[in-house]
Protein backbone atom coordinates (compact mmCIF):
# COMPACT_ATOMS: atom_id res chain seq x y z
CA UNK A 1 0.00 0.00 0.00
CA UNK A 2 2.78 2.42 0.93
CA UNK A 3 4.67 1.49 -2.23
CA UNK A 4 1.58 2.19 -4.29
CA UNK A 5 1.20 5.63 -2.72
CA UNK A 6 4.87 6.38 -3.32
CA UNK A 7 4.56 5.38 -7.00
CA UNK A 8 1.42 7.47 -7.37
CA UNK A 9 3.19 10.44 -5.80
CA UNK A 10 6.18 10.03 -8.12
CA UNK A 11 3.83 9.75 -11.10
CA UNK A 12 1.95 12.89 -10.06
CA UNK A 13 5.22 14.76 -9.59
CA UNK A 14 6.43 13.70 -13.03
CA UNK A 15 3.12 14.82 -14.52
CA UNK A 16 3.46 18.20 -12.84
CA UNK A 17 7.03 18.58 -14.08
CA UNK A 18 6.08 17.63 -17.63
CA UNK A 19 3.05 19.92 -17.60
CA UNK A 20 5.19 22.78 -16.26
CA UNK A 21 7.76 22.24 -19.02
CA UNK A 22 5.04 22.15 -21.67
CA UNK A 23 3.56 25.41 -20.35
CA UNK A 24 7.00 27.05 -20.25
CA UNK A 25 7.79 25.93 -23.79
CA UNK A 26 4.43 27.29 -24.95
CA UNK A 27 5.12 30.62 -23.26
CA UNK A 28 8.61 30.78 -24.75
CA UNK A 29 7.24 30.00 -28.22
CA UNK A 30 4.52 32.63 -27.81
CA UNK A 31 7.12 35.21 -26.75
CA UNK A 32 9.37 34.26 -29.66
CA UNK A 33 6.45 34.58 -32.07
CA UNK A 34 5.66 38.01 -30.63
CA UNK A 35 9.25 39.17 -31.00
CA UNK A 36 9.40 37.84 -34.57
CA UNK A 37 6.12 39.54 -35.50
CA UNK A 38 7.22 42.83 -33.94
CA UNK A 39 10.55 42.63 -35.78
CA UNK A 40 8.76 42.07 -39.09
CA UNK A 41 6.41 45.01 -38.57
CA UNK A 42 9.30 47.19 -37.39
CA UNK A 43 11.19 46.32 -40.58
CA UNK A 44 8.16 47.46 -42.60
CA UNK A 45 8.10 50.75 -40.66
CA UNK A 46 11.84 51.36 -41.15
CA UNK A 47 11.73 50.54 -44.88
CA UNK A 48 8.67 52.71 -45.54
CA UNK A 49 9.87 55.69 -43.49
CA UNK A 50 13.22 55.56 -45.30
CA UNK A 51 11.40 55.83 -48.62
CA UNK A 52 9.41 58.81 -47.32
CA UNK A 53 12.63 60.52 -46.24
CA UNK A 54 13.85 60.60 -49.86
CA UNK A 55 10.98 62.71 -51.15
CA UNK A 56 13.61 65.21 -52.39
CA UNK A 57 14.98 62.74 -54.95
CA UNK A 58 11.83 62.23 -57.02
CA UNK A 59 8.36 63.83 -56.88
CA UNK A 60 5.83 61.83 -54.83
CA UNK A 61 2.15 61.90 -55.77
CA UNK A 62 -0.43 62.54 -53.06
CA UNK A 63 -1.74 58.98 -53.44
CA UNK A 64 1.75 57.52 -53.03
CA UNK A 65 2.40 59.53 -49.86
CA UNK A 66 -0.91 58.33 -48.39
CA UNK A 67 -0.16 54.72 -49.34
CA UNK A 68 3.22 54.89 -47.60
CA UNK A 69 1.88 56.63 -44.48
CA UNK A 70 -1.04 54.21 -44.15
CA UNK A 71 1.44 51.35 -44.46
CA UNK A 72 3.37 52.75 -41.51
CA UNK A 73 0.12 53.23 -39.57
CA UNK A 74 -0.98 49.63 -40.17
CA UNK A 75 2.41 48.33 -39.05
CA UNK A 76 2.34 50.36 -35.81
CA UNK A 77 -1.20 49.21 -35.09
CA UNK A 78 -0.10 45.60 -35.55
CA UNK A 79 2.82 46.14 -33.14
CA UNK A 80 0.47 47.77 -30.61
CA UNK A 81 -1.85 44.74 -30.78
CA UNK A 82 1.07 42.53 -29.74
CA UNK A 83 2.90 44.86 -27.35
CA UNK A 84 0.62 47.76 -26.40
CA UNK A 85 2.21 50.86 -24.89
CA UNK A 86 1.48 54.54 -24.41
CA UNK A 87 4.41 55.42 -26.64
CA UNK A 88 2.91 53.44 -29.52
CA UNK A 89 -0.49 55.05 -28.96
CA UNK A 90 1.11 58.47 -29.29
CA UNK A 91 3.04 57.42 -32.41
CA UNK A 92 -0.18 56.14 -34.00
CA UNK A 93 -1.94 59.42 -33.18
CA UNK A 94 0.94 61.38 -34.75
CA UNK A 95 0.77 59.38 -37.97
CA UNK A 96 -3.00 59.82 -38.15
CA UNK A 97 -2.45 63.58 -37.87
CA UNK A 98 0.13 63.46 -40.68
CA UNK A 99 -2.27 61.52 -42.89
CA UNK A 100 -5.04 64.04 -42.30
CA UNK A 101 -2.65 66.88 -43.08
CA UNK A 102 -1.71 65.26 -46.41
CA UNK A 103 -5.35 64.63 -47.27
CA UNK A 104 -6.30 68.24 -46.55
CA UNK A 105 -3.27 70.19 -47.74
CA UNK A 106 -1.19 68.14 -50.21
CA UNK A 107 -1.68 69.72 -53.63
CA UNK A 108 -0.49 68.96 -57.14
CA UNK A 109 2.14 71.68 -56.72
CA UNK A 110 3.51 69.86 -53.66
CA UNK A 111 4.11 66.79 -55.81
CA UNK A 112 6.97 68.76 -57.32
CA UNK A 113 8.59 68.62 -60.71
CA UNK A 114 11.02 66.07 -62.03
CA UNK A 115 14.62 67.10 -61.48
CA UNK A 116 17.22 65.90 -63.96
CA UNK A 117 19.87 63.65 -62.32
CA UNK A 118 23.18 65.42 -61.87
CA UNK A 119 25.36 62.32 -62.29
CA UNK A 120 25.24 58.56 -62.92
CA UNK A 121 25.29 58.01 -59.15
CA UNK A 122 22.39 60.41 -58.66
CA UNK A 123 20.43 58.69 -61.45
CA UNK A 124 21.09 55.29 -59.87
CA UNK A 125 19.79 56.50 -56.50
CA UNK A 126 16.65 57.83 -58.15
CA UNK A 127 16.05 54.58 -60.04
CA UNK A 128 16.53 52.50 -56.89
CA UNK A 129 14.03 54.66 -55.01
CA UNK A 130 11.40 54.38 -57.75
CA UNK A 131 11.88 50.59 -57.87
CA UNK A 132 11.35 50.40 -54.11
CA UNK A 133 8.22 52.50 -54.41
CA UNK A 134 6.84 50.17 -57.10
CA UNK A 135 7.65 47.14 -54.94
CA UNK A 136 5.76 48.65 -51.98
CA UNK A 137 2.87 49.47 -54.28
CA UNK A 138 2.63 45.83 -55.43
CA UNK A 139 2.72 44.55 -51.85
CA UNK A 140 -0.06 46.89 -50.77
CA UNK A 141 -2.12 46.00 -53.82
CA UNK A 142 -1.75 42.29 -53.01
CA UNK A 143 -3.04 43.03 -49.50
CA UNK A 144 -6.14 44.64 -51.03
CA UNK A 145 -5.18 48.11 -49.79
CA UNK A 146 -5.33 49.60 -53.29
CA UNK A 147 -8.03 49.08 -55.91
CA UNK A 148 -6.86 47.79 -59.33
CA UNK A 149 -7.54 51.09 -61.10
CA UNK A 150 -5.63 53.10 -58.50
CA UNK A 151 -2.76 50.62 -58.62
CA UNK A 152 -2.54 50.77 -62.42
CA UNK A 153 -2.53 54.57 -62.43
CA UNK A 154 0.16 54.94 -59.75
CA UNK A 155 2.32 52.13 -61.13
CA UNK A 156 2.23 53.75 -64.59
CA UNK A 157 3.23 57.09 -63.06
CA UNK A 158 6.24 55.43 -61.43
CA UNK A 159 7.08 53.57 -64.65
CA UNK A 160 7.16 56.88 -66.52
CA UNK A 161 9.31 58.28 -63.71
CA UNK A 162 11.87 55.54 -64.38
CA UNK A 163 11.73 56.40 -68.07
CA UNK A 164 12.32 60.10 -67.34
CA UNK A 165 15.43 59.26 -65.31
CA UNK A 166 16.81 57.04 -68.07
CA UNK A 167 15.96 59.57 -70.79
CA UNK A 168 17.60 62.42 -68.89
CA UNK A 169 20.73 60.32 -68.38
CA UNK A 170 20.70 59.34 -72.06
CA UNK A 171 20.63 63.00 -73.14
CA UNK A 172 23.47 63.80 -70.76
CA UNK A 173 25.64 60.98 -72.16
CA UNK A 174 24.83 62.01 -75.74
CA UNK A 175 25.95 65.57 -75.00
CA UNK A 176 29.19 64.31 -73.45
CA UNK A 177 29.85 62.06 -76.47
CA UNK A 178 29.38 64.99 -78.86
CA UNK A 179 31.76 67.18 -76.87
CA UNK A 180 34.35 64.36 -76.97
CA UNK A 181 33.96 64.09 -80.73
CA UNK A 182 32.32 60.65 -80.55
CA UNK A 183 29.64 61.52 -83.08
CA UNK A 184 28.75 57.91 -83.86
CA UNK A 185 28.08 57.15 -80.21
CA UNK A 186 26.15 60.40 -79.87
CA UNK A 187 23.93 59.47 -82.82
CA UNK A 188 23.25 56.00 -81.39
CA UNK A 189 22.18 57.45 -78.03
CA UNK A 190 19.97 60.12 -79.59
CA UNK A 191 18.36 57.59 -81.94
CA UNK A 192 17.69 55.21 -79.07
CA UNK A 193 16.01 57.95 -77.04
CA UNK A 194 13.90 59.20 -79.94
CA UNK A 195 12.78 55.67 -80.85
CA UNK A 196 11.75 54.98 -77.26
CA UNK A 197 9.73 58.18 -76.88
CA UNK A 198 8.18 58.10 -80.36
CA UNK A 199 6.40 54.83 -79.53
CA UNK A 200 5.04 56.18 -76.23
CA UNK A 201 1.37 57.19 -76.24
CA UNK A 202 0.98 58.88 -72.84
CA UNK A 203 3.84 61.37 -72.83
CA UNK A 204 3.64 64.30 -70.42
CA UNK A 205 5.12 67.77 -71.16
CA UNK A 206 8.53 66.75 -69.79
CA UNK A 207 8.82 63.71 -72.10
CA UNK A 208 7.46 65.69 -75.07
CA UNK A 209 10.19 68.27 -74.49
CA UNK A 210 12.87 65.58 -74.29
CA UNK A 211 11.57 63.99 -77.49
CA UNK A 212 12.04 67.31 -79.26
CA UNK A 213 15.57 67.55 -77.83
CA UNK A 214 16.44 64.13 -79.28
CA UNK A 215 15.00 65.16 -82.64
CA UNK A 216 16.82 68.51 -82.75
CA UNK A 217 20.02 66.80 -81.59
CA UNK A 218 19.90 64.42 -84.51
CA UNK A 219 19.15 67.29 -86.89
CA UNK A 220 22.20 69.16 -85.55
CA UNK A 221 24.33 66.06 -86.06
CA UNK A 222 23.12 65.75 -89.65
CA UNK A 223 23.98 69.40 -90.31
CA UNK A 224 27.39 68.97 -88.70
CA UNK A 225 28.06 65.85 -90.75
CA UNK A 226 27.10 67.64 -93.98
CA UNK A 227 29.40 70.51 -93.03
CA UNK A 228 32.25 68.08 -92.30
CA UNK A 229 31.63 66.24 -95.57
CA UNK A 230 31.71 69.52 -97.49
CA UNK A 231 34.94 70.45 -95.76
CA UNK A 232 36.44 67.04 -96.57
CA UNK A 233 35.43 67.40 -100.23
CA UNK A 234 36.93 70.88 -100.42
CA UNK A 235 40.12 69.64 -98.74
CA UNK A 236 40.42 66.84 -101.31
CA UNK A 237 39.85 69.31 -104.17
CA UNK A 238 42.48 71.64 -102.78
CA UNK A 239 44.91 68.74 -102.46
CA UNK A 240 44.25 67.61 -106.04
CA UNK A 241 44.72 71.18 -107.28
CA UNK A 242 48.03 71.44 -105.43
CA UNK A 243 49.15 68.12 -106.87
CA UNK A 244 48.30 69.29 -110.39
CA UNK A 245 50.10 72.58 -109.84
CA UNK A 246 53.19 70.71 -108.76
CA UNK A 247 52.93 68.37 -111.75
CA UNK A 248 52.60 71.04 -114.42
CA UNK A 249 54.68 73.82 -112.99
CA UNK A 250 57.68 74.83 -115.15
CA UNK A 251 60.75 72.79 -114.51
CA UNK A 252 63.78 74.61 -113.29
CA UNK A 253 66.97 74.46 -115.33
CA UNK A 254 70.14 73.99 -113.39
Amino acid sequence: MILTLVLLAIGALLFVVIAYNVVQQYKQKAEADKRRAVAQYKAVVDETEEVLLHVNLVPFSKNMVLILQNRVLDAYRAIASVLPSNQLKQRIADIQTQIKNVQDNYSAQDEGHFKTPESDRHALQMLQLVKRMRAVLRVEQNKGKIDPQGFAKEDRRLELMQLKINVANLLKKAGEAQVDGQLGTCRQLLTKGLTTLSSLADKDPYLLSREEEFRSGLASLDALQQQNNAQDIQTMKDKEANDLDLLFQPKKKW
